[in-house]
This record gives structure tokens, C-alpha cells and sequence, in this order.
């Protein structure tokens, strides 16, 4: 018995610093961004995918506004364009197709910033988006290959 609360307390240490250290992670400015904590917009039908992405983007000190809806994604962008650095756009979503947001992106602000994720690589082929956007991700990808591309992508805005 005493060996199980030991290895519990050690487990309860451990979370905790990991706690700490994500509270710390998220007050840090991000290295060569033009705003020290730049905000990105995640727009994706996967409520699991806008989940583990928000949780990778702001333990890194992004702030980080979402919506499952591309409707919705769209009207969060035409508030908050100002703010907003990055969207990530995932490509296909039930009630309109990446270009199309993409596209309505645009006339909000003809320079929008934009990394388009998608499930499959067909979608980016023949796409005359292919020139217009700032790069694309297949998923599943590696939540720090992401962080990566969107601390790339962020710093050189």
C-alpha cells in the first residue's frame, strides 16, 4: 500500500510541474512574431483535431480562437481580422469546401494569412489555391511539426 501512495504522490509532483511549466510556456511572447502573442484561427469540422491543436498552439503562447463551422470560422475572421495572424483551414468540411472559405477569407482581407490541413493530398493538386495560400499540412501530422510550421509561418508575416 505504501509503495501505491508513493508512486501516485510522484505521478501528482510530476503533473503538477507539467502544469507549471504549461502555465509558464503560455505567458512567453513567441520568438520573431509581430505581436507577442499572436492570435490564430483554427477552422475545422473535427471538434477533436480544434481541440488538440488549441491545446498545442497556446502551451506555445498563441492565443487561439476556433470554429466547427465554416460559417462560423468565417464571421469569427471578419471580427477579429485585425488580430488574427494565421488560420488554419482544414479543406474538407460538410457545409462548404476550404477554397470557398478561403476565398470569403479573402475579401476580408485580401492578404490573409492562411495554412490549409487536409486529410488528403489530391485536394491540394489541382487546386488554384495552391499559390495563394501560405502552405499545407497532411493530416495526421505531428502536433510539433505543426507548431513548427505555424511559428515559421508567424514570424516571417
Amino acid at each position: 500500500m505504501t509503495i501505491v501512495l508513493i508512486i501516485a504522490g510522484v505521478w501528482l509532483l510530476a503533473f503538477l510541474v507539467f502544469c507549471v511549466a504549461l502555465c509558464k510556456a503560455a505567458r512567453q511572447p513567441v520568438p520573431g512574431a509581430r505581436h507577442p502573442h499572436p492570435t490564430i484561427l483554427i477552422i475545422d469540422d473535427d471538434t477533436s483535431v480544434i481541440r488538440m491543436l488549441r491545446m498545442g498552439l497556446q502551451s506555445e503562447g498563441y492565443q487561439v480562437l476556433s470554429a466547427s463551422d465554416p460559417k462560423e470560422g468565417i464571421k469569427i475572421f471578419q471580427e477579429h481580422s485585425r488580430d488574427i495572424s494565421l488560420v488554419l483551414l482544414d479543406f474538407h468540411m460538410p457545409e462548404m469546401t476550404g477554397d470557398k472559405v478561403f476565398e470569403a477569407l479573402r475579401k476580408t482581407d485580401p492578404e490573409a494569412s492562411v495554412l490549409m490541413i487536409t486529410g488528403f493530398a489530391k485536394d491540394m493538386e489541382n487546386t488554384p489555391l495552391r499559390n495563394k495560400i501560405r502552405g499545407c499540412m497532411l493530416k495526421p501530422f505531428p502536433l510539433g511539426d505543426l507548431v513548427g510550421k505555424v511559428r515559421e509561418l508567424v514570424s516571417h508575416a
